[in-house]
């Protein structure tokens, strides 16, 4: 991951991944645009400390007034408008940021979801929270735009923390477990313990006990809800997970395998290879050839899983 070398104060940064920047309007309106050219799909945090403004579409208004936190996945004819006074924050992260940020943990599945939904939450009685949000994204702006031994990871905890923020104030976690039937919140269990074990080699009938539902019940309700079996799923996060790490890491192919708790290269070679039609070795190989050749990168993107 390669940060910009701009070093000047809060100015804007262009990254493929992620932009981050104050917002001081003074006197006058500001508006920002397209979130940038070179991801396929944005999404747009903003931190409003002092002032009013709003998110703006031809067809839409979505006002913004201080104290607010608010999330939402960004369109190209989308634009961020904060009238004159107006003081806070404001990113712009793509699918590589979001893949680093969510993580793998129980909450993750959570956050997964969280992201592709819009999110305005009010802070009028949340100063503590205010403040913990304003460090987050202050911090991000410093260690973007004064690069140092860390600054990737560091701004990636931030990034975290907001999405944590924004789970916090949404209330997405209880609207989904008073409204949504067994069967939801039964699959929203699979999925975290899934972000906790798909290391662990854990086969469909380990994830149903854990669940306390039959092998057979599991089955029906993924397949139900997501046209697709508990294994399937199993399957496809650990692909997910072995793309990521062949796309983003110096770990040689065994040390992948031995990552994902594969008995040994031979059987994750074949798994790689059934589910993606490359060997591993290949996938990487075509993937730095991408990089090198500025073009387009065949690799996973964030909406893969779930």
């Amino acid at each position: 991951m390669v940060l910009s070398p701009q070093i000047d104060d809060y100015s804007p940064i262009i990254s493929p991944h992620l932009r981050a920047e104050t917002i001081h309007c003074g006197l006058r309106d500001k508006v920002w645009g397209v979130a940038g050219e070179s991801e396929d799909r944005h999404w747009r945090g903003v931190l409003l400390t002092t002032g009013e403004g709003a998110i703006e579409t031809g067809d839409e208004i979505i006002p913004l007034k201080a104290p607010c936190l608010a999330w939402v996945p960004w369109r190209p004819d989308r634009c961020l408008r904060i009238k004159a006074g107006g003081v806070g924050y404001h990113f712009s992260a793509g699918a590589e940021v979001l893949i680093d940020a969510v993580g793998n943990n129980p909450e993750s599945a959570d956050l997964r979801i969280l992201v592709d939904r819009r999110v305005i939450a009010t802070m009028e009685d949340g100063s503590e929270m205010i403040a913990d949000a304003e460090h987050a994204f202050d911090l991000i702006v410093r260690e973007l735009h004064r690069p140092r031994n860390g600054s990737w990871n560091m701004a990636m905890a931030q990034v975290r923390s907001i999405l944590v923020f924004l789970w916090r104030l949404s209330g997405i976690e209880g609207v989904a477990i008073q409204t949504q039937g067994e069967p939801s919140r039964i699959l929203q269990r699979f999925r975290q313990l899934l972000e906790m074990h798909f290391r662990d080699r854990w086969g469909v009938a380990d994830y149903a006990e854990a669940l306390g539902i039959s092998h057979d019940r599991l089955h029906d309700i993924c397949r139900r809800e997501l046209d697709r079996t508990p294994i399937q799923l199993i399957h496809e996060r650990v692909l997910h997970e072995a793309r990521l790490r062949l796309e983003r890491s110096a770990l040689t192919v065994e040390q992948v395998a031995n990552s994902l708790g594969f008995r040994d290269v031979s059987h994750f070679s074949r798994f790689f290879k059934a589910k993606s039609g490359f060997p591993p070795a290949k996938y990487r190989e075509t993937i730095t050839t991408s990089v090198r050749d500025g073009s387009e990168i065949p690799g996973s993107s964030y909406a893969d899983w779930p």
